[in-house]
């Protein structure tokens, strides 16, 4: 599909349509931080799609007494919707929303407490940029020690693990 294709269904649909798929954007992001937190990044692709259409049929249903043929209608210009609010939700993901340089580092640290592997893991990467070769591996046994209470030989491991991935990161 071109650009000017693209540009000709979005003037097809018109303001009403992108305006309330803007606003299916906002909410399906509002959820996903809130209450779909656990849910899974599929379920979280198709819901502003279907958000869309549901909400659409619902604001054409209120703004007129809908027969048979304009209840088609509006689903078709729900559909619009849900695919703009799609569009809208894909480019804020994947473009607009800031990604956390710390990361890098989450995958490494799943042995801390599920609570705390956010913040370690972002206190560990900005304080470890500072460090040189020789104090990064003690400033990590010391700093993991504080997030949990692994044998020493075990945070050694670890702590050599993560010095390691931090200076190739470097």
């Amino acid at each position: 599909m071109s650009f000017v294709q693209i540009l000709e269904a979005l003037r097809h649909y018109g303001a009403d349509v992108l305006l309330i798929a803007l606003g299916v954007t906002l909410l399906t992001s509002l959820l996903e931080k809130t209450v779909l937190k656990s849910c899974s990044k599929k379920v979280l692709a198709i819901l502003p799609f279907a958000i869309g259409i549901v909400i659409f049929v619902a604001y054409r249903m209120i703004s007129t007494c809908l027969s048979t043929e304009e209840l088609l209608s509006a689903v078709e210009d729900g559909f619009g919707c849900g695919c703009a609010a799609t569009l809208y939700y894909v480019v804020y993901t994947q473009l607009l929303r800031g990604t956390s340089k710390a990361d890098p580092l989450l995958p490494l640290l799943g042995f801390l407490p599920e609570d705390v592997q956010a913040e370690a893991a972002k206190k560990i990467f900005e304080e470890s940029k500072e460090l040189s070769e020789e104090e990064l591996l003690p400033y990590l046994k010391e700093a993991l020690s504080a997030y949990c209470d692994l044998p020493e030989e075990e945070l050694e491991a670890e702590a050599e693990i993560l010095a390691k991935y931090l200076l190739e990161l470097r």
